[in-house]
């Protein structure tokens, strides 16, 4: 498939500017090159590229007239919605930025089938400040405030922040294609027919076309609304921490918890993790710097002595007599594998982190704290999903591989409890410096190398397309039906040739 590259023809991108403004107005459509430079990257270690448009539609209207006109003059588009740390961001091929931020209303909360339906532009904070006062809550994850719901949800590794079994936190999707046809999935795909269908299913008599989209990073078409899950706060909140002195056994805790229905969400915390989030927590003011140092200076696969090797979190709601019991099982759970109620002794020792884990796992108010390790420099993640057999060798092999190979700084990780175990979420995540470009090189090919060996050896799945690896062309038939699927969706290329995902890298 042929790559529409940048610099773009300056005739067709006067011509596009001039259709643009007059359909849209001349306030959402600009050539300013500063505000084009505030959309070549982020800080990924990642090749900046300039956009020649940047266009910010306020209506599904507005994305079908984007859409149709740079479907005619062969111009590339890359859609955004926050705009988060994503390789799928980066306008490489020039052309037009689709900044759907503007798009940001809450359309409808359904409390019955308990769904809200979102623009792309619609924020974490926004939308749990309009349905707590109706007693529900998002499935939250790491991600901060200002970050889109749909951006994170519609990204297969942030959609699934629950060891319950579903498949994805999205009910369904409406998808404008390059030619502006407009696509409604699950239960609203008969809308045009029976018009006031709602969003409560996720597929019905047809199939699933709502997982052509998810993960696809805006290369299939632009989605304007999306169906996400609400939940009950309940009667009551719970998020008993229990401390275990292995990766082993703290998994092995995260799949008994999860297929015994016991919490709604379970997730690992390595103790470099947990050390530096209370350090982030607290404004980056240490009482005991030693203490941190320790995060910097120890080989992060020991055990560090003083503390737990991991914690894990348990997010429960319920009624009051169902936590009870459920909250002695999981203690009795934990003390059979060799672990120990810790809630009590975070609060007293890492009240930074006890601040942060209470506000996104009883609170249920997204965060900031992942944030201020920028401070530190940018978090550089790497992120597989394996079996609970494979993925504990590849814990140990992940952090030897990646600080034996130079990237010392905060080696460390989390990991989430997937479909009550059937999969481990194992991020880790060394700081590099933002500054520093010799190591921004390094860092990718440690990333690439780290995946590439974790698939051969551990069985291991990366959690979406980076940018980076050659996936499609090792997917064999699966790759082949992806490029069909682009090829007869998007057959001018337009949307996010940049990220060349069905091509195999950058």
């Amino acid at each position: 498939m042929t790559v529409i590259t940048s610099p773009q023809d300056k005739k067709t991108i006067d011509r596009a500017y001039q259709e643009l403004r007059d359909a849209l107005g001349e306030d959402r459509v600009t050539t300013n090159k500063t505000i084009l430079f505030t959309y070549s990257g982020t800080a990924l270690p990642f090749p900046k590229t300039m956009p020649d448009i940047v266009v910010r539609p306020r209506s599904v209207e507005d994305v079908q007239v984007v859409l149709r006109l740079a479907d005619r003059l062969l111009i590339p588009v890359t859609p955004i919605a926050s705009g988060t740390l994503e390789p799928s961001v980066f306008p490489r091929a020039g052309g037009i930025v689709l900044d759907t931020y503007a798009m940001d209303e809450i359309l409808e909360i359904n409390t019955d089938a308990a769904y809200a339906v979102v623009e792309p532009g619609v924020s974490m904070g926004k939308m749990v400040r309009a349905i707590k006062p109706l007693g529900f809550r998002p499935a939250l994850g790491s991600f901060p405030p200002g970050n889109s719901v749909l951006g994170n949800y519609h990204l297969k590794g942030h959609g699934t922040h629950r060891s319950s079994g579903i498949d994805s936190e999205v009910l369904g999707l409406e998808v404008v294609l390059p030619d502006g046809t407009i696509v409604r999935t699950g239960s609203k795909a008969f809308e045009d027919t029976f018009p006031g269908r709602g969003w409560h299913a996720q597929w019905g008599p047809l199939p699933d076309l709502r997982g052509i989209f998810m993960n696809a990073c805006g290369t299939l078409g632009v989605i304007t609304k999306m169906a996400a899950r609400i939940y009950p706060m309940n009667e009551e909140q719970a998020l008993p921490i229990m401390g275990f002195d292995s990766y082993a056994d703290s998994v092995e805790f995260m799949k008994t918890v999860a297929r015994a229905n016991l919490v709604e969400h379970t997730v690992t915390w390595h103790w470099g993790l947990y050390t530096i989030i209370n350090l982030l927590s607290l404004g980056g003011q240490a009482e005991n710097p030693d203490e941190y140092m320790k995060t910097f200076l120890t080989e992060p696969w020991q055990h560090p002595g003083d503390r737990p090797y991991n914690i894990v979190l348990n997010i429960m709601t319920g009624y009051k007599e169902d936590l009870a019991t459920h909250n002695k099982l999981i203690e009795r759970i934990a003390r059979g594998l060799g672990g120990r109620p810790m809630n009590d002794e975070i609060k007293e020792r890492w009240p930074g982190a006890w601040e942060y884990y209470k506000s996104y796992g009883l609170d249920h108010e997204p965060c900031i704290q992942f944030m201020r390790g920028f401070s530190l420099g940018f978090g550089f993640m790497h992120i597989l999903y394996a079996e609970p057999k494979d993925v504990v060798p590849l814990e140990e092999y992940g952090l030897k591989f990646i600080w034996n190979s130079g990237l010392q700084y905060g080696t460390t990780y989390y990991s989430h409890c997937l479909d009550q175990g059937r999969s481990i979420f194992l991020r880790i995540t060394p700081f590099v410096d933002p500054a520093d470009e010799q190591e921004h090189e390094k860092a990718v090919g440690i990333y690439r190398d780290y995946l590439e060996e974790g698939m051969k050896r551990y069985g291991a799945v990366p959690i979406r397309y980076d940018g980076i690896h050659n996936y499609v062309d090792k997917a064999g038939g699966f790759g082949e039906l992806m490029r069909r699927i682009k090829k007869a969706v998007d057959p001018n290329n337009i949307l996010n040739p940049g990220l060349k995902m069905y091509e195999g890298g950058w």
